[in-house]
């Protein structure tokens, strides 16, 4: 079976795993007329380029945002090189090159199909550990759970749902001492202001909040970044430490300040979010998809936003309507997602 047969039975996993998600304020599907075959074009020719300039697999992957931002921003991406008339050659050396960069980049299985996202080797794992700055309390534990889930949904607010990990990845579980695994959570751009110019500046820009748990739990985590576990939480977990711009928080109260404090910059935020049109919101959307790309235009000198036929077709194509239930099954968008197959994409 080859890496592209592997990579879209991942995918398909991880859809089933996702269950049914709420296409926050507009569907993704709705998106790709405005873009995506411009799109396709621009990063095929950045992709030549670094190709000529003498960039690595492992070079390239690292031009985005995050691993797991590779793979799920490619879902989108493969359809728009149909589209654009891209060349299957061309679609599956791409595809071929970035799974293959991550590969290298990552220290588990690039596709999660031992269940982990593992980005840090075992003895960096194991210096996490042994680290000062965790806390056995309880409550600690709420704090620091309740802290993430308000940086989760800011990062939702600010990207929404079709690509948070432009900002956020989980990864672990890493097996530390005798039976117990540490679970990693990365925030690593609290504050996009190209985005949202308006959005006070957050307490803090990167946040990390790492969990211990025991083994009376199984955690797996998949190629679109769900952190998946049989029991609450808090039954498994045995310490906790909040990282917040290089400083420790857990042992003090300061999560619980924090996170009300991303709790009011989500609330402002959705609040100008519900105050733009339909057209802004999409503007907006696809505004996020550029950001996230934004190292691969700026290497070769081209400014990061959607050029001037994008925004022109943002003004003026009309926005089609959302799919419908039982319109995206898995039998359909295999063949949509494989860049082997010259799939018809309107």
């Amino acid at each position: 079976m080859s890496l592209i047969d592997d990579f879209l039975n991942a995918v398909g996993e991880a859809f089933e795993n996702a269950g049914e998600i709420v296409p926050w304020p507009l569907h993704v599907a709705q998106l790709g007329p405005f873009y995506s075959d411009i799109e396709a074009l621009d990063l095929i020719a950045c992709y030549h380029e670094a190709r000529a300039a003498g960039l690595s697999d492992s070079a390239l992957a690292r031009l985005y945002p995050s691993a797991s931002s590779a793979k799920s921003l490619m879902l989108d991406l493969v359809p728009g090189m149909k589209a654009a008339g891209v060349p299957a050659a061309d679609r599956v050396d791409f595809v071929t090159a970035v799974l293959t960069g991550l590969a290298e980049a990552e220290t588990g299985d690039v596709l999660c199909r031992d269940g982990g996202h593992r980005l840090l080797r075992p003895e960096e794992a194991e210096d996490y550990r042994g680290a000062p700055g965790w806390t056995t309390r309880e409550d600690a534990a709420k704090d620091a759970f309740a802290l993430s889930g308000a940086a989760q949904a800011l990062v939702w607010s600010m990207h929404f749902y079709g690509w948070t990990d432009i900002s956020f990845v989980i990864h672990g579980p890493y097996p530390v001492a005798s039976d117990q695994v540490l679970i990693v959570r990365d925030f690593f751009d609290l504050s996009p202001a190209p985005l949202w110019p308006h959005l006070p500046e957050p307490p803090c820009r990167s946040l990390r909040v790492l969990s211990l748990h025991d083994a009376t739990d199984r955690f797996r985590i998949d190629i679109f970044n769900h952190l998946l576990h049989e029991r609450p939480l808090l039954a498994s977990t045995r310490a906790v430490r909040v990282v917040a711009d290089g400083t420790d928080l857990a042992a003090s109260g300061e999560p619980r300040a924090l996170r009300d404090t991303l709790v009011a910059l989500v609330r402002q935020q959705k609040k100008a979010i519900g105050a733009l049109s339909e057209r802004e919101v999409l503007a907006k959307f696809v505004e996020s998809r550029y950001y996230a790309f934004r190292d691969w235009r700026t290497r070769t000198g081209i400014p990061w936003q959607p050029p001037a036929d994008v925004r022109a077709r943002l003004a003026e194509l009309p926005i089609p309507p959302a799919p419908g239930a039982g319109e995206e099954s898995w039998h359909v968008l295999k063949d949509v997602f494989d860049p082997r197959i010259d799939f018809p994409v309107n």
